[in-house]
């Protein structure tokens, strides 16, 4: 049984709807890479002759929108060729794009993340150099998925002559100021040590152009001399409204960096209980376990017979406490051994309101020989390897990984990466049976792409605890990055969503309310008007009603929809003033606008003073 709370003018309704739950079709995922016209392969062994062997520590991928036409495109870093764009058609198949979106040379390219830098409306991108690679790239998108180099003039190429092990990269605004900034990660050597860089984007007196600030923000920390970074992300895990930084490296080096909102970072990888991984390669961030906080999955390697001890390690999925703290739960969620894994992403594969799991495989060395990509289903916290059952059976060389709705059907679907070979798109089939909702944000006092905005949907507000939370991302996984826009399983729930809360990093709170299933929304960052409590854009009856309909009750704190625009989880005098402060203000919605009458009046100031006499 569904309640759900629907609002007229004078007064609040509950109506019940009985709806009979429909357990989660069966989900598979289809090889559809020839059919949609994906024929690159990611490099060559006489590409990469000669070369060092961390090579196969190579292949990224990107989605996003290039082109802005609403299709959710591919760009995949190649070593020893051209970088390569695959338009989306809308018809299932892609346009292999090189020189036509701007990529005449060959490179050496491996990770890639995308992001609009100078709030211009457009995804620009973001590519480190590998092997022996001497630049990072930075190119501009032209806003229609034509790109030029931004060249060694901007900082963020990173064009000094030193060779490194180009690795993941991550886009946010760690200091809050409405510009996207980057951090790369880089591989280090003896000879060379980790060229991982944090980059400020200057912003409003020159948007997308970068300064590093690497030595001032405090995160040229490292626990070993030599550091080996390989998937960086920017993630409030304490939920301060200040983007934090984790770093996944190899050999015992991953860090987290808690952001101080002052420019500044701290390390505190050691006192929350992290960092024990051996050899952390990907890394994802979702709330696992529905209690409303990111919790954080990091690939390792598993322990083989060949290589025993501190070569291997298993993977690691902690726990957010809420505390700057953490758990391993590793064990218990049954996400332990996936062999010798690296790309990997938290996502709803059959939209019952939960995070899925999945991660790519490879190596073929002694004891990993053509190990498979491992996608585990989730059951209340707990994870079940389903991999041969849904399909996925490769056992290429898999690096890089990205969730994406290319076919705007209302599932995910997966493209995997193979190391000196082609990729995969895995279609998902079955995934839509149940219901969804996809949110797309679009920044106006943050940064446009919204990264770092944190959604909470709760479909009932009759359960205020059965929330899914997202944070939208600049970065995921090992050398690659997801799709930006929020996808939501609802499970059996054709009702609209009753609450959608949106947390920008500009600290503006946006809520929506009765949305509508099934459907991608793009939101508009926007201020709220204060006392507008039913989110119609004026401050009238209907919200002194919302108010007095909810009169002395607790709620959820910060829910304006049950009266409660003061957010401290009580609807009373605080709240009342607010709406009544703010009277006749916005757009009306109809002509005529009723002012409240003498009467009700009277009887707000009779309930004013009941509580102030009750809750001074």
């Amino acid at each position: 049984m569904i309640v759900s709370l629907k609002y007229s003018s004078a007064l609040t309704i509950i109506t019940v709807v009985h709806v009979i739950a429909v357990p989660a079709a069966a989900v598979t995922f289809t090889d559809v890479t020839s059919s949609a016209g994906i024929n690159h392969v990611q490099s060559t062994p006489e590409a990469n002759a000669g070369l060092p062997g961390s090579t196969f520590m190579t292949g990224g991928v990107a989605a996003g929108d290039f082109d802005n036409d609403g299709l959710t495109d591919l760009l995949f870093t190649r070593f020893g060729d051209t970088d390569i764009l695959y338009r989306n058609l809308g018809n299932g198949t892609f346009d292999p794009l090189t020189t036509a979106a701007g990529f005449t040379t060959a490179t050496n390219t491996n990770g890639v993340v995308s992001g609009d830098i100078d709030n211009d409306g457009d995804l620009d991108l973001y590519m480190t150099g590998g092997v022996q690679s001497t630049r990072n790239y930075l190119y501009i998108n032209n806003g229609s998925g034509v790109f030029t180099d931004a060249g060694a003039a901007n900082p963020a190429s990173q064009m000094n002559g030193a060779p490194r092990n180009g690795q993941g990269a991550s886009f946010a605004d760690y200091d809050n100021d409405g510009y996207l900034d980057l951090i790369t990660s880089d591989w280090g050597t003896a000879a060379v040590n980790s060229q991982s860089r944090l980059f400020r984007n200057l912003g409003a007196t020159n948007p997308g152009m970068f300064e590093d600030t690497t030595v001032f923000a405090g995160i040229d920390t490292y626990r070993t001399e030599v550091s080996r970074r390989f998937a960086p992300r920017f993630v409030d895990l304490d939920r301060d409204g200040h983007m934090d930084l984790t770093m996944v490296s190899d050999f015992v080096t991953s860090q987290l960096f808690w952001n101080n909102g002052d420019g500044t970072f701290t390390d505190g990888t050691l006192a929350a209980n992290v960092g024990t991984d051996y050899n952390g390669m990907g890394t994802t961030f979702a709330d696992y376990d529905g209690d409303g906080d990111l919790d954080w999955f990091i690939t390792n390697i598993t322990e083989a017979p060949e290589h025993p001890g501190g070569f291997g390690g298993w993977n690691r999925l902690y726990r957010n406490e809420g505390d700057r703290t953490f758990t391993d739960v590793t064990q218990e969620a049954g996400v332990r051994d996936s062999r010798w894994s690296w790309g990997t992403s938290f996502f709803d594969a059959d939209n019952d309101a939960d995070f899925d799991l999945i991660a790519t495989n490879g190596y073929n060395g002694a004891g990993w020989i053509d190990d498979r990509t491992f996608f585990w289903q989730n059951d209340a916290g707990v994870y079940t390897d389903v991999s041969d059952l849904s399909g996925i059976t490769d056992t290429g060389q898999g690096r890089g990984l990205a969730h994406l709705d290319y076919d705007n059907d209302g599932d995910i679907d997966i493209v995997v990466i193979n190391n000196e070979d082609a990729p995969i798109l895995y279609e998902n089939v079955g995934g839509n049976s149940l219901d969804y909702l996809r949110i797309h944000t679009e920044g106006t006092a943050s940064n446009r792409d919204g990264i770092g905005a944190f959604i909470t949907v709760t479909p009932d507000l009759t359960q205020p605890d059965d929330i899914i939370v997202w944070e939208i991302d600049g970065g995921s996984s090992f050398l690659s990055q997801n799709e930006h826009t929020a996808h939501f399983g609802l499970g059996a729930n054709a009702d609209p969503v009753d609450l959608v809360t949106i947390e920008w990093t500009s600290g503006i709170v946006q809520y929506l309310y009765d949305v509508a299933v099934n459907q991608t929304l793009t939101v508009l960052e926007a201020a709220p008007l204060a006392g507008d409590l039913d989110g119609d854009g004026f401050v009238g009856i209907n919200d002194l009603n919302i108010v007095l309909s909810n009169w002395n009750q607790t709620t959820p704190p910060g829910v304006p929809i049950l009266g409660d625009p003061s957010a401290d989880g009580f609807v009373g005098i605080d709240d009342l003033n607010t709406v009544l402060g703010n009277w006749n203000q916005g757009a009306p919605p109809t002509a005529t606008v009723p002012e409240p009458t003498g009467i009700a009046l009277l009887g707000v100031s009779g309930l004013a003073l009941y509580g102030r006499r009750l809750y001074p």
